[in-house]
């Protein structure tokens, strides 16, 4: 496993923020002015454009390294069984993501209402989103494979590429700032929100070595919020 310089590593993140920046001011504005379709849409589309080759940057920078199967591959990126250790650090960490989202938020409410301030946005600013009605649940097929790339292809370079190729005791928190940066076209208010994952998702993987553990969490923190809100059941 070749070391990686904290240069590179920006390098990496930069480009990927960058090509995140420019997929939401030319490929999702021509699909709104081009296409018809159900809001989330536009979203799922330009998710494929953006997450597809993070999976395919992480897998080549593994073959780079001389890994020819996908076995191989794989295993240079830290995908393994997970063990009792690496499950409670993906429970104990997803348990605590929940709580600290849920002191956020109601801290948002409380400053709303106390000092008039505007609470946090949830919502992207580039994501027009209504619930899905009648058959456009089905649209959660097109969601899932998207999810799928999201997460995995987020993990594989982030940590079992990149992370796990970074030296130092604190490379896990130089990372989880690198991430912070790939997230700013969330805009503000959902960077507030995301910092305890930010934070606690490199460190779960520091630990563990083991990026099943941040696939878990990242899948099990986001996927679920998101049905639930396709479907009308939050608000």
């Amino acid at each position: 496993m070749k070391e990686i310089s904290v240069l590179k590593a920006a390098s990496i993140f930069g480009v990927s923020t960058l090509f995140f920046y420019s997929l939401l001011f030319t490929l999702r504005p021509w699909l709104h002015m081009q296409f018809s379709f159900h809001p989330a849409l536009y979203w799922f589309i330009t998710g494929y454009a953006l997450f597809i080759p993070l999976c395919v940057a992480a897998l080549l920078g593994a073959r780079r390294e001389g890994n020819r199967s996908l076995r191989e591959m794989l295993r240079a990126l830290n995908v393994r069984p997970m063990t009792k250790r690496d499950w409670g650090y993906a429970l104990v960490v997803t348990l605590t993501l929940f709580v600290c989202s849920g002191i956020i938020m109601a801290l948002s409410t409380f400053i709303s209402n106390t000092y008039g301030i505007a609470q946090l946005n949830t919502t992207p600013w580039f994501m027009e989103f209504r619930p899905f009605e009648g058959t456009e649940r089905l649209l959660l097929l097109v969601w899932l494979p998207m999810f799928f790339f999201n997460i995995v292809g987020e993990e594989l370079l982030w940590r079992g590429y990149l992370q796990a190729r970074m030296r130092g005791e604190y490379a896990w928190l130089l990372c989880g700032f690198f991430w912070l940066v790939f997230h700013l076209p969330f805009g503000f208010d959902l960077l507030v929100m995301l910092m305890p994952i930010i934070i606690l998702l490199p460190y779960a993987f520091h630990k563990t070595r083991n990026t099943l553990v941040g696939i878990f969490i990242h899948a099990v923190y986001n996927g679920p919020t998101f049905i639930l809100l396709a479907l009308g059941i939050l608000q």
